[in-house]
């Protein structure tokens, strides 16, 4: 199970009424029964997250406008955004950032050498 899953769990046990919004990557997402109860509300597209359950969300930059929308319908949505992340999350989230279109090849190389590192210290690890 993933990281987010099973802080998801651990969060439900604790208070089943809240909805948890988890920030991952560039997105905010809700995930099992949070996401099937916030589509009454609002219309998220819904995928598979993992074997255990279901996902939907939407991008970092329109948050502010949800979490209006959560208020106006007198959600308890708690935002969790300080999850430690996978090394291969960690991997990903650092290429996402890279422009390809605007690097040099000797930074090219430098970005290799930092993500073999990466991967290199998680099999150290």
């Amino acid at each position: 199970m993933s990281k987010i899953y099973d802080k998801y769990l651990e969060l439900k046990k604790e208070d089943k009424n809240k909805l948890y919004l988890f920030k991952s990557g560039k997105f905010y997402i809700f995930l099992g029964e949070d996401c099937d109860f916030i589509n009454e509300y609002l219309v998220l597209k819904k995928v598979k997250f993992s074997n255990e359950t279901y996902k939907c969300g939407f991008p970092e930059n329109v948050l502010d406008q949800y979490l209006r929308v959560f208020k106006n319908h007198n959600l308890d949505v708690v935002l969790v955004k300080d999850i430690e992340l996978k090394q291969e999350d960690k991997v990903f989230e650092f290429i996402s950032k890279i422009d390809i279109d605007n690097i040099t090849p000797l930074e090219a190389l430098e970005k290799l050498s930092i993500i073999k590192e990466m991967v290199l210290d998680e099999k150290r690890g």
